[in-house]
């Protein structure tokens, strides 16, 4: 009897090591990456950084926009923000946050009243 119980603690024990080295061994070779110092923790957003440092102006069908160059986000009267609107609710989700990128190469400041709306849609 006291063999059999002899017998278990050992398995125990080797099965609890071989748990720990194993563990060990793979936090050895995980590698932390620190994220660069300018890095806002908002990585869809930093990823679309790239395309900020492209020079090249891709156009959603909003042309008319351009008239709008260096107006205010609080600026804009109602008919204005509605121009915005309508353009802004033809996009699909996954064009918002290049048609933002657009705006924003363009100098054109998206209505403040838009920007929450715009968020939400992405």
């Amino acid at each position: 009897m006291i063999y059999l119980i002899l017998g278990i603690i050992g398995l125990l024990v080797i099965v609890a090591l071989f748990t720990f080295f194993s563990k060990h061994k793979n936090r050895e070779t995980e590698e932390i990456v620190a994220p660069p110092a300018e890095c806002c923790g908002a990585h869809a957003v930093c990823e679309k950084g790239l395309k900020k440092a492209n020079s090249k102006i891709d156009y959603f069908e909003d042309e008319e926009l351009d008239r709008y160059h260096q107006i205010p986000a609080n600026a804009y009267s109602d008919t204005q923000i509605e121009e915005f609107r309508d353009i802004l609710y033809t996009l699909r989700p996954q064009e918002i946050p290049d048609w933002l990128i657009s705006l924003e190469k363009r100098e054109i400041n998206l209505p403040e009243i838009l920007r929450q709306e715009a968020i939400d849609m992405c």
